[in-house]
This record gives C-alpha cells, sequence and structure tokens, in this order.
C-alpha cells in the first residue's frame, strides 16, 4: 500500500514537472482565431460560456450538446462530445502548454480511459479518475514503463 502511495505521488510530481512551456507560444492564438471565426457563424452555430469560453457545435435547444469544439480563453481547446457546454464522452483535450488528452471525459474531466501525452513526448496511458492518473502506465521519453 506505501509503494502504490509513492508511487502515485511519483507519477503525479513527473506529470506536473514534465509541463513545460518554453516550446509553445505564450499567447491565446486559438481563442482569439475562434473570436474572428465566429463572426462568419451563425448565431445557432455557436456560444460564448460564462466563462468566455467558445463553443462552436451542436446547439440543442439552446445548450450546447451533441458534437463540437471549446476554447478557452488561456488557449486551450477541447474537440469531442459536449454535453450542456461541457466536455462529455469521447474527446481530445490540447492544452497550450503542449498537454494533449485524448479519451473519455465526464463533465469537463478527465473520467475514465484514456492518454495524457506530456509535453516532452512521456505519456500516461490508462484510467483517470477525477481529472488524475488513476491505474496504468507512465510511458517516459528514456523508453522507461512504470506501473500505477
Amino acid at each position: 500500500m506505501t509503494i502504490r502511495i509513492l508511487l502515485t505521488c511519483a507519477i503525479t510530481l513527473l506529470i506536473t514537472a514534465c509541463a513545460t512551456v518554453a516550446n509553445f507560444p505564450a499567447t491565446n492564438q486559438p481563442y482569439l482565431d475562434a473570436k474572428t471565426r465566429v463572426q462568419n457563424l451563425n448565431s445557432d452555430q455557436y456560444q460564448y460560456l460564462d466563462d468566455k469560453t467558445i463553443y462552436i457545435g451542436d446547439i440543442d435547444q439552446d445548450t450546447p450538446s451533441g458534437f463540437g469544439e471549446l476554447i478557452s480563453p488561456d488557449g486551450s481547446i477541447y474537440q469531442g462530445a459536449i454535453k450542456n457546454g461541457h466536455a462529455h464522452g469521447f474527446g481530445k483535450s490540447t492544452m497550450i502548454t503542449g498537454e494533449v488528452y485524448e479519451g473519455e471525459h465526464q463533465q469537463g474531466t478527465f473520467e475514465g480511459k484514456g492518454k495524457l501525452t506530456l509535453s516532452d513526448g512521456s505519456f500516461f496511458i490508462g484510467i483517470f479518475k477525477d481529472h488524475k492518473a488513476y491505474r496504468g502506465e507512465m510511458h517516459f521519453t528514456d523508453g522507461k514503463v512504470a506501473t500505477l
């Protein structure tokens, strides 16, 4: 049990430490591009959400639901299944810092099976719970693998 807790902490710290912004733009360019893009869309094809996120996609009874794209003010992008304005189902989240998550989401969080690729190329593949790696394997760029 103690080894599992230590391994969980080590992988969480590694994921945090590997998230660098050195090779990525410091701007929210995808968000600025989306603001320009929506100017050419009909009002039933996009919405500005309460947190200023831009939603482009299916809208059901004035609610973002179906398939679409969420572009956050920081430039992060989610593409995939949407329910009530949140990532819900399978989709891809691309953070402005370079991390990419492909997998299951529930109400905007990483929840279920997925793969998180870090900006240095290492990746975790397995089960996520409440936006955190829960069970699976961490693959490092040197070829080593750690099981959680």
